[in-house]
């Protein structure tokens, strides 16, 4: 379907202010010392992304903002050589210079109505961990709009698939250009209709939750004590990457998303400890959590946000992951509640002017505060992504990793990202400075306790 679901709209009109788009690195290690060119590599890129439909899109949006925006082709795009502009240099002669240049990638994000995605790359980048010698490293940066974090590694394993494809590799998502003027006429006159049903179906939907459970949907959750890192964060954004030695998670007895859970868990409460501050036994996690295909759902954004006791007032750490893992399967159930899936869907039909309305009144008497609130529904953001097997390349050369850069929010000034390709793990962080200027000791925590949580819990040879 070519016109946006409102939960895809959103982060549209959310990149408008900062960017929220995803972000794919993946490092890629040359055989012997014949590095491919700047021009072989968008070749290679462009040649693949000719075939794949949803690269071949742009955004369109409706006059007067009176319904959501439609994909539509882009039919500038004529061949590989086209797309040739959308593949940009991303200067960075070492491997320190990288998380700088993403520092600022993660901050602009793409115009979908010019085009919904970009390639950075670096070609001859020296010192990227696991290869030797030189290497390319690449960034797919795409609008969220488009797709989610699954769908993202998705279009990201096309555009380096060995084999370049015959024809299309995907079902067509967009309609033909053209004006969308009717959309608005027709949107214009359903609106009380549309605003009517919407309200309506909520309304039944919310008292079906509250029948069922005893609870409010948005009460699921309950407040507690907030930590340093949940301050609201401003502009400005900070990455670290940590390269996991290859086959560590898999030598584990608990899922990556486990682990991952668990090391947070502890470096947020060494941090703590360390900066004189109290770990709550309250302390959770939200983890974004992917919808099953069977679950009806309108949007290709098909994350619905889990919440994750993380157990610090455990001290095993075999325990305390197998504490969380039960916490863990607990959030997922939760998240595919037919009756909570049922009821974000009838919230999600508000009709495109009233969504904007609100959401422009809501910015003009926000009072922005970077203080740390005294409670939040969740203290520390964790994101975990299987990118498959190592089984893609560019121009000859193999993955030798993969990172990605959760985005932050409110009460989000720090947000983790575990990310995998092949037997290899990269843990990321995302942080704001202004807000949360520990971030580089805070890494330090983390790493030691991501190597300590995969000794306590490696199984024995």
């Amino acid at each position: 379907m070519s016109r946006l679901d409102i939960i895809d709209a959103a982060f549209h009109y959310a990149s408008k202010d900062l960017s929220r788009d995803q972000y794919v690195l993946l490092a890629f290690g040359w055989p012997g010392d014949a590095p491919a060119s700047f021009e072989e590599i968008a070749e290679f890129v462009c040649s693949r992304a000719a075939r794949v439909p949803e690269l071949r899109t742009r955004l369109q949006e409706v006059p007067g903002n009176l319904d959501y925006p439609r994909w539509v082709h882009d039919d500038r795009i004529h061949d590989g050589a086209s797309l040739r502009s959308r593949v940009v240099d991303l200067p960075s002669q070492t491997w320190e210079d990288v998380p700088r240049a993403v520092e600022g990638l993660v901050q602009i994000p793409v115009d979908a109505a010019e085009a919904p995605w970009r390639v950075h790359v670096a070609c001859d980048v020296e010192g990227v961990p696991r290869a030797d010698g030189k290497a390319a490293v690449v960034v797919f940066q795409v609008s969220h709009a488009l797709t989610d974090g699954r769908g993202a590694s998705r279009l990201a394993r096309l555009l380096f698939t060995p084999t370049l494809p015959s024809g299309p590799t995907t079902g067509s998502v967009a309609a033909a250009p053209g004006t969308q003027l009717p959309h608005a006429v027709s949107s214009l006159l359903e609106l009380p209709y549309r605003l009517l049903a919407a309200r309506v179906g909520a309304a039944r939907a919310r008292r079906a939750f509250v029948r069922a459970h005893g609870v409010e949907p948005t009460s699921r959750d309950a407040a507690r004590p907030a930590v340093r890192g949940n301050a609201a964060p401003m502009r400005s954004r900070v990455v670290h990457m940590i390269a996991c030695p290859p086959g560590a998670f898999r030598r584990a007895s608990f899922s990556v998303t486990t682990c991952a859970l668990t090391a947070v868990s502890l470096a947020t409460d060494r941090y703590l400890a360390d900066a004189g501050d109290t770990t709550p036994d309250s302390l959770n996690a939200l983890v974004p959590m992917a919808l099953p295909e069977e679950v009806r759902w309108p949007a290709v954004n098909r994350i619905v946000n889990g919440s994750v006791d993380l157990h610090v007032e455990i001290d095993d750490l075999t325990e305390r992951a197998g504490a969380i893992r039960a916490s863990l399967s607990a959030a997922r159930t939760a998240v595919v509640d037919p009756l909570l899936t049922r009821w974000i869907r009838a919230e999600n039909k508000i009709p495109a002017p009233i969504f904007l309305a609100v959401r422009r009144r809501g910015a003009k008497h926000a009072r922005p505060s970077h203080d740390l609130p005294e409670a939040v529904l969740t203290n520390v953001t964790v994101v975990s992504v299987g990118r498959g097997d190592a089984g893609i390349e560019l121009c000859g050369a193999r993955p030798t990793m993969t990172a990605g850069f959760p985005m932050l929010g409110p009460a989000r000034s720090l947000s983790h990202g575990f990310y995998g390709i092949g037997n290899t793990v990269t843990v990321c962080v995302t942080a704001c400075p202004e807000t949360f200027p520990d971030h580089a000791r805070y890494v330090e925590f983390l790493e030691k306790a991501v190597a300590d949580v995969l000794e306590a819990t490696t199984v024995p040879n």
